[in-house]
């Protein structure tokens, strides 16, 4: 017997360990989720000017992340979820800033005398994009460099140009993309690569705001014709090559405001602001433009959508409550539920 019992432990003991490993892999993964899952990093002026906050999806419950004199503002996730980047005024002017998601670790990347802005996270690596005004640029305009989150080192991207604001970076890291309102000369959407080469021209209309989809293959942006802001498609004209030219398609119709266009993590659906119905509020539509629908309905202001990571649902801002307030609300806008209700202005979410 005492043979038979010690043969048959021996021969449940890998088991039982790879049993062991799974559960301790689980708990680790618990224990540090990405940007998403149920964390919405927010700002609010609740304390007294905009500081930057957490809040739970699920169960309202918030944490304030940063204490400070200044106003902090235009929180991003990084890609792995454990850090935030976001500008602060502490030292008197705006500087990029990153901090943890608990709160700690809290580093200062730019220290210029001008004002640091609009920060972007690479999609691949700890590197951030962000606008510039700085002496050097003559107070002419701003420019965009890039910087490396642990070395702190920095390049120039753009150059010489008027007024320079970022847009995004491209799924694949390859481009950033930016535009410029003015002047007419300039307008429009342009790529450059993030060590500052190979300059392309997409547009050369009163082009802004562009949002690359998830998997690379198009551009949502928003176009000011004379009478509303409509929302547009590029897509490369052939091969998949940027630099060789887009084709584009309006989306959007009827002469009201059409903006903040928001890419479902599978790139087929848009969500978006419109004033169609005498008010500020969210609709999605498959990325061509079709099956257009009102999620909120309200006489209130809905703003900022901005999708979870799997994709179920979308948080965005409401003055339903008269300050604003961070609500979520499944992908068909049911389901929606009040996160904030703290009587601070609760703005710029980022799932």
């Amino acid at each position: 017997m005492t043979t038979r019992l010690g043969n048959y432990s021996a021969a449940i003991r890998p088991v039982q360990l790879a049993i062991v490993a799974l559960v301790l892999g689980l708990l680790a993964g618990c224990a540090f989720p990405s940007s998403g899952s149920n964390q919405i990093v927010f700002v609010s002026d609740t304390d007294g000017d905009r500081e930057i906050y957490v809040v739970d999806a699920e169960s309202g419950e918030s944490s304030r992340l940063t204490n400070n004199s200044g106003p902090d503002e235009e929180p991003r996730w990084s890609p792995d979820g454990n850090q935030i980047a976001y500008v602060s005024r502490e030292s008197g002017d705006k500087e990029i800033n990153v901090i943890s998601r608990e709160g700690q670790d809290l580093r200062r990347l730019t220290n210029n005398p001008g004002l640091d802005s609009s920060p972007r996270w690479a999609p691949d690596e700890p590197i951030l994009a962000y606008v510039s005004e700085s002496e050097e640029d003559g107070g002419s305009g701003s420019e965009i460099y890039s910087i490396a989150v642990e070395s702190r080192e920095v390049d120039q991207v753009t150059f010489d140009g008027p007024a320079e604001e970022l847009g995004d970076w491209s799924p694949d890291g390859e481009w950033l993309i930016f535009y410029n309102m003015d002047p007419a000369e300039e307008r429009g959407l342009w790529l450059r690569n993030p060590a500052g080469v190979n300059l392309v021209r997409l547009t050369e209309e009163q082009d802004f705001h562009p949002v690359w989809s998830p998997d690379g293959k198009y551009i949502a942006f928003v176009r000011q014709q004379e009478d509303a802001r409509v929302i547009y498609l590029a897509q490369p004209s052939e091969d998949n090559s940027w630099d060789q030219g887009v084709d584009e398609t309006r989306l959007t119709h009827g002469g009201f405001d059409d903006y903040a266009p928001a890419w479902h993590p599978n790139s087929k659906t848009l969500a978006f602001v419109s004033h169609r119905d005498g008010n500020p509020e969210i609709y999605t539509m498959q990325a061509d433009g079709a099956n257009q629908r009102r999620l909120t309905s309200n006489n209130a202001d809905d703003v900022s959508p901005v999708w979870s990571p799997n994709g179920k649902r979308l948080a965005f801002v409401t003055h339903l409550y008269g300050s604003a307030d961070i609500l979520v609300m499944n992908a068909d806008g049911s389901e929606q539920r009040r996160l904030t209700k703290n009587g601070g202005e609760d703005i710029m979410p980022d799932w």
